[in-house]
């Protein structure tokens, strides 16, 4: 997707109401996204979390939207992503849908925020919900890491206040707290404090009459105005006019503490945070300055500290924003956890940003033109969400560069260094209990310092020779520049030791491809691990033969660098929220390798292991290769490249059967104390039919799923179905977590929601038949694919052996397929996969 062929317009509605409009010719969704100019540092301070608590009970239902018809019920029948997100200083809400739905949702949208119920039996549920959520983040890691760094500046300020919200925290007076809530609402929600984004293909002219329509929804500028004054209570008290919520927030500000060093205990991770109270004009470069910070082309930063050894990822991060500041964190990835290590980590920041002062003019307009590229490939959803409240490329403005340049400095720094080898007495912060303070840290190394560099636009490529022999390849129509596909063949797991090991390996012609406007990634896509290379004809080529080689060489860097990503990768897994833990396991369970089975069971993959190098991880090893698009030439040519592939190569797809378990239970270590469980139900018979039936199935069951047990039992934060594809496999999943019941009570509950489902099924009229089709008609892929993100979508369902879903075979769906596929579930229980993290007693 090129960012030119988007269109963008800005307007102001007349009642205030800020819009920007994306016309975007190539996307099939539609996004929508409201922010509203008020977060949790608006909140009143007799009740912390009240802003968190609001942004959860405005989904419970509106004045024209209720039970299923609202949003939250509504979009996961539509097949649509749905979600909110409260900040400091902004609180969000969002959705993805298939672009004929998009009024659909806007209506919905905009009476929820316009005009909620805010009903005192929602907001006791909601309570209880953020509760579970609360208790999940007291071993969250960047949870915890924001709340030590907050302790680096001086207070009083916001930054360092309690704003997630629990139970102890509302208290159980729920008309007092619904009061907040609704007083809350009325002084915020008026236009002049909201803006919207709509993404979508539809023309400007149409995404504007829809803007217009939800403006009417909320009052007029002058209405506004009256009530959307807020009085700070300091001022009030000494008789001053109250303030707008811009002016309360010019009133953050962040100043560092005389102490720059920090340190927080922590098992789950070793890393060193380098953080940078910026300008709002600096922090609109952000986008800019995470592609040169995560670029890991040879010689860039993050290139260079692998090599050392010291460091194997940055993220950059913004942990708090105000309409006048930002605060940037570096995070380090490091290696090992000492100090040693994190200041040689920091010398070599330091030296890399004097380097940033030399880069050339040239050099910074292709990083930017990265950024601007890889931005405009994601979804709709992604964009708006980036545009509101991450790092949107805006472009390169040299003085808003050069602004912050100047505010990275070591003056202007303070650094948490994050370890379990650090002993600290417990503290309080943000809320949250943590053992943090105040640290020594040890003098930076002064050099010799290794070459860094920054990438030169307009290398020289070399083209390589060709050899006699030839791989199979399959050939599918596309459009645009034409797509590569590795994979192994469906059945065959890549151990995941040895992936990480490849994806090492291969991570700096990643950059290298990138930058000179192609893709190459190696990534898990559905639980299978996929290579693929697009781009034109020559970089093609020049590419594919760059990557044989890696994977054809041994090399010790790569593989000791991968080990080490293998077992962050585990640890990280063990770390996650419980539920999210067990699916990454699923696929596991599913396509099993031994190796990978032993990791898992025994803690995510500490215990030792017989390494390998990228040649070893695919020798002995069976994959299939498919070039979408590209003419006859390139695909000889390219199968002539690929015998040097160094697995085996074939181009037959064997019949697909389902997979069923073996095991009633497989259990998985969780650092999280709450139980969790998923039971994922695979398709009986994997044919085009079938798959259809079970899909309507999924979006029949998704909201009533979450009715019954996330409002109507309220058993804890994640509760979800939906339809999932995953190992080669497709089918229904199921997925609890809760704090207070055992996992034989969640098996139960899902057991009892599936047998309870049959008089809903058999109740269904035609009319709800075909509404629950034309939502997944609408999402049928059009044919030939036209980017490579469509290529690894047909791609992945060619793993079933089917054809292409079309919408004629949605019209071949009758109520009797459904009534088949609820009988099946409720007969079948033991033909479904059950993963939980405890030993729980048997559930059947």
């Amino acid at each position: 997707m090129s960012g030119s062929m988007q269109e963008q317009q800005h307007l102001r509605l007349k009642n205030g109401l800020r819009v920007t409009l994306i016309h975007d010719p190539q996307a099939t969704q539609a996004a929508a996204l409201i922010q509203l100019a008020a977060g949790s540092h608006q909140e009143p301070g007799k009740w912390p979390g009240l802003a968190h608590l609001l942004e959860h009970v405005l989904f419970a239902g509106s004045h024209d939207y209720q039970g299923e018809q609202r949003l939250m019920a509504w979009a996961p029948a539509q097949g649509a992503r749905l979600n909110a997100t409260t900040l400091a200083n902004q609180t969000a809400w969002f959705f993805e849908v298939a672009a004929p739905k998009l009024a659909d949702g806007l209506r919905r949208l905009a009476d929820m925020l316009a005009k909620p119920l805010l009903a005192e039996e929602a907001v006791t549920q909601e309570v209880a919900v953020i509760e579970a959520e609360y208790r999940m983040l007291t071993s969250h890691s960047d949870t915890l890491c924001e709340a030590a760094l907050s302790q680096a500046f001086v207070a009083p300020h916001a930054f360092a206040d309690f704003h997630v919200g629990n139970q102890a925290r509302f208290g159980n007076d729920m008309p007092a707290l619904r009061q907040a809530l609704l007083a809350y609402h009325q002084r915020y929600f008026h236009p002049q404090n909201l803006q919207l984004w709509l993404h979508g293909p539809q023309s400007l002219t149409t995404l504007a009459a829809l803007a217009e329509e939800l403006g009417q929804h909320f009052a007029t500028e002058k209405a506004a105005s009256e009530i959307g004054t807020v009085p700070n209570t300091t001022q009030a008290q000494q008789g001053k006019e109250p303030q707008t919520v811009a002016e309360i927030q010019s009133g953050f500000t962040l100043s560092l503490r005389p102490e720059r060093t920090f340190a927080l205990q922590s098992s789950n991770t070793e890393q060193l945070m380098l953080s940078f109270p910026v300008t709002a004009m600096a922090a609109t470069q952000l986008s800019l300055l995470q592609e040169l910070l995560t670029d890991k082309a040879t010689s860039s930063l993050l290139a260079t500290l692998q090599e050392q050894g010291l460091c194997d990822d940055i993220r950059l991060l913004e942990p708090y924003r105000s309409p006048q500041q930002s605060l940037l964190s570096v995070v380090f990835q490091l290696s090992e956890a000492s100090p040693e290590q994190g200041a040689a980590v920091e010398a070599l920041f330091c030296r890399w940003l004097q380097l940033l002062h030399g880069i050339t003019q040239q050099q910074l307009i292709h990083y930017d033109s990265l950024a601007q590229h890889g931005f405009a490939r994601q979804p709709p959803l992604d964009q708006v969400r980036a545009r509101a409240f991450g790092f949107p490329p805006d472009g390169l403005h040299n003085e808003a560069w050069l602004t912050l340049l100047a505010q990275l400095e070591p003056e202007n720094m303070t650094r948490l260094w994050v370890s379990p080898q650090v002993n600290l007495p417990v503290n309080i912060a943000q809320g949250f209990t943590l053992k943090s303070g105040p640290i020594d840290w040890p003098a930076m190394p002064s050099g010799p310092w290794p070459q860094m560099a920054f990438y030169q636009p307009d290398a020289e490529l070399l083209l390589p020779a060709l050899p006699a022999a030839a791989a199979a390849i399959k050939a599918v129509p596309a459009t645009g520049d034409a797509t590569l596909l590795l994979s192994p063949v469906p059945g065959l797991r890549l151990e995941e030791r040895k992936a990480a090991i490849m994806k090492a390996a291969l991570s700096p012609l990643i950059a290298e491809c990138r930058h000179r406007g192609g893709e190459l990634n190696f990534s898990q896509q559905q639980g299978s691990w996929l290579l693929q290379l697009s781009g034109g004809r020559e970089l093609l080529l020049y590419s594919l033969d760059k990557m044989l080689t890696v994977l054809n060489t041994h090399t010790e860097a790569a593989t000791v660098q991968g080990e080490r990503l293998y077992r962050q990768t585990q640890q990280a897994l063990f770390n996650d929220f419980a539920v999210r833990c067990l699916l990454n396991r699923l696929p596991l369970v599913i396509q099993p390798s031994a190796a990978d089975l032993h990791n898992a069971a025994t803690d995510s993959g500490k215990e030792g292991m017989n390494t390998a190098t990228s040649q070893e991880a695919l020798t002995g090893t069976v994959w299939q290769a498919a070039l979408y698009g590209g003419d006859e030439a390139l695909h000889q040519d390219l199968a002539r490249l690929l015998s040097r592939f160094p697995a085996e190569l074939q181009d037959n797809q064997m019949k697909r059967e389902p997979a069923l378990p073996d095991l009633k239970d497989n259990t998985f270590a969780t650092q999280s104390s709450d139980a969790a469980v998923i039971v994922f139900c695979p398709l009986p018979e994997i044919n085009l039919l079938t798959l259809a039936a079970w899909q309507v199935l999924a979006a029949l069951y998704e909201p009533q799923f979450f009715q019954r047990l996330r409002v109507e039992k309220n058993i804890g934060y994640v509760v979800s179905c939906r339809f999932h594809r995953t190992a080669g496999q497709a089918g229904i999943l199921f997925a609890l977590q809760s704090p207070t019941l055992q996992t034989a009570d969640l098996y139960r509950h899902i057991d009892s929601f599936v047998n309870g489902m049959e008089d809903v099924v058999h109740a269904v009229t035609p009319e709800q038949l075909q509404e629950a089709i034309l939502s997944l008609q609408n999402a049928c892929p059009v044919h030939p694919v036209s980017s490579p993100a469509k290529c690894v979508e047909h791609w992945l369902h060619q793993q079933l052996n089917l054809p292409p879903l079309t919408r004629e075979v949605y019209d071949q769906l009758r109520p009797e397929h459904l009534h088949q596929a609820q009988r099946y579930l409720s007969k079948n229980p033991d033909r479904c996969w059950h993963l939980n993290n405890t030993s729980a007693p048997s559930h059947r």
